[in-house]
C-alpha cells in the first residue's frame, strides 16, 4: 500500500532510471543520484531533493494512480537547472506505470535494487 512520499519518490526513481538506461542523458542521471531514495530508505541522497519533493507534494500530491499525476506535475516544476525532465516521465505511458507500480510497491528496496542495479548510474552523468 502506496501510504508515504518516499514510495512515490521510489516508483518515480526507478521509472526515471529506466528512461536514463535508453539515453544516459547527463541533467536526468545527476537527478537520479541526487534524487536516489535507495540510499538510505528514507530520504533522498541530498536530502534537499527530498524536502523539496515532499513539499510539493503536501501542496499538490495525491496517492492516486501511484503519484502518476503529481509526478507529471512535479517534474513539470522541477528546478530548471535539470532541464526538461520532464520530457523522460512522458516517455512513459500512464498504464505501463501504473502496472509497474503495483508490482513494485509489493517488493522490498532490496529487490529492487537488485532488479534494477539502481546504483549502476551513480557518477556517470
Amino acid at each position: 500500500m502506496i501510504n508515504k512520499p518516499i514510495q512515490i519518490l521510489k516508483l518515480m526513481h526507478i521509472a526515471l532510471t529506466k528512461e536514463w538506461e535508453r539515453e544516459k542523458d547527463e541533467k536526468l542521471g545527476l537527478y537520479l543520484s541526487e534524487a536516489d531514495p535507495f540510499v538510505t530508505g528514507d530520504d533522498s541522497a541530498d536530502p534537499v531533493v527530498f524536502e523539496d519533493f515532499k513539499a510539493a507534494f503536501e501542496k499538490y500530491g495525491s496517492y492516486d494512480d501511484y503519484g502518476y499525476s503529481f509526478i507529471e506535475r512535479y517534474l513539470a516544476e522541477l528546478d530548471p537547472f535539470y532541464c526538461d525532465l520532464k520530457r523522460f516521465f512522458a516517455r512513459i505511458e500512464k498504464q505501463q506505470y501504473l502496472t509497474d507500480s503495483e508490482k513494485y510497491s509489493s517488493m522490498s528496496d532490496d529487490e529492487l535494487i537488485d532488479l534494477f542495479h539502481l546504483h549502476e548510474f551513480e557518477g556517470k552523468s
